[in-house]
């Protein structure tokens, strides 16, 4: 951890019979050198909210990963311990905060993999002076929104304001981005912007309730349990949501009502676009030259290369401009008082993907959509 001496004459280590003088030098060298090497938590400029960053070891790891499960209702051996990705810090009122995001591991089924995605791999974990770890909540997409991490440690740990990243209004459309399956994909898309979870939550610790995943056939048997019923004007009505982490779900329904055939690959999982891909003979690699009407998949960043078995999120390029950033719709992102369809102007794919995980390095891989 950064702060630990490693100097042995400095650290007053030196053996018997040194020179005097070489302790007025260390004295000199701490005074002058203490300001850098030694985390300062109560900065005069910054208070007690100040933060520092703090070493999390291999035990508390397992620890918090245990939490995560329970809290989760999911068995350990669903979790890759491997795989964690971990960020923590101490405000200067000594409580300690960490964010600790996980893969499913090659035992979980189906199901259980599904459910990391859209943010839900990753834990939120606080705890007091002289307290126990607690989970605070998931990490959701923004990354963290679902929490109220200091500021401090927000931006210890990079993470954006959530209120830029919680969906613009759609604009409305001078002309379609090309006609056939492209122009029908954009258009189908736009329209379901600001369709929510119903009853409103504002964290995946509820059931996540949604109208796509009935209406693209529930292939993991989700419950309907706590859940109400949605509409959308003429392009559904009445329908009864289910629960479950749905980015593919929707992005699955708007190909489908676009004229996409043969989607029976795809799956609640964002990584079943990736197999679909490849099943219709697309080459997918990471980065590439968007399209309106592609899928976009968010990969870890430790991911070598785009793959079938697990991805963070999908969603939908509506628009491509001239500086290369994109418009996007994403299902299932968290809002102020939701989580939802949401619209995402003039983005820049790469920095975009990683502040919406919260991790730096995200990749991201582009499917075409095919008639």
């Amino acid at each position: 951890m950064r702060g630990r001496c490693r100097n042995s004459v400095i650290c007053g280590r030196s053996g018997v019979g040194r020179a005097a003088g070489v302790w007025v030098v260390t004295g000199a060298v701490l005074l002058a050198g203490a300001a850098f090497w030694w985390p300062q938590p109560a900065r005069a400029a910054a208070g007690r909210g100040a933060g520092v960053r703090l070493a999390v070891g291999p035990t508390v790891q397992r620890h918090l990963m245990g939490l995560y499960a329970a809290y989760r209702h999911i068995p350990v051996i669903s979790i890759a311990p491997e795989s964690a990705q971990v960020l923590a810090a101490r405000q200067g009122n000594g409580t300690a905060w960490a964010m600790v995001r996980w893969q499913p591991s090659a035992r979980a089924g189906q199901t259980a993999a599904a459910g990391f995605q859209d943010g839900a791999g990753t834990g939120i974990f606080t705890r007091r002076r002289g307290g126990a770890w607690t989970v605070a909540g998931l990490g959701e997409q923004p990354s963290g929104c679902a929490v109220r991490i200091p500021q401090a440690v927000r931006r210890l740990w990079h993470l954006p304001g959530c209120r830029a990243l919680e969906g613009l209004a759609v604009p409305r459309l001078r002309s379609m981005a090309g006609g056939g399956v492209t122009g029908a994909v954009v258009k189908v898309a736009l329209a379901q912007v600001g369709v929510a979870d119903n009853p409103p939550v504002t964290s995946f610790s509820r059931p996540d309730c949604n109208p796509y995943t009935t209406l693209v056939g529930n292939p993991l048997g989700a419950s309907g349990r706590h859940c109400k019923t949605s509409s959308n004007g003429s392009y559904f009505h009445g329908v009864q949501d289910v629960g479950e982490l749905w980015c593919a779900d929707f992005t699955k329904w708007v190909w489908r009502q676009a004229g996409v055939t043969g989607l029976r690959a795809l799956t609640p999982a964002a990584a079943s676009f990736y197999t679909w891909g490849t099943k219709h003979g697309e080459y997918i690699s990471f980065g590439g030259t968007p399209k309106a009407g592609d899928a976009v998949v968010l990969y870890p960043p430790a991911t070598k290369a785009p793959n079938g078995s697990y991805a963070d999120h999908v969603g939908i390029v509506t628009a491509v401009h001239a500086d290369g950033t994109v418009n996007l719709v994403n299902g299932d992102f968290l809002g102020p008082s939701n989580i939802a369809v949401r619209y995402v102007a003039h983005a820049h794919l790469s920095a975009w993907a990683s502040r919406v995980e919260g991790s730096k390095g995200e990749k991201w891989a582009l499917v075409s959509p095919r008639p």
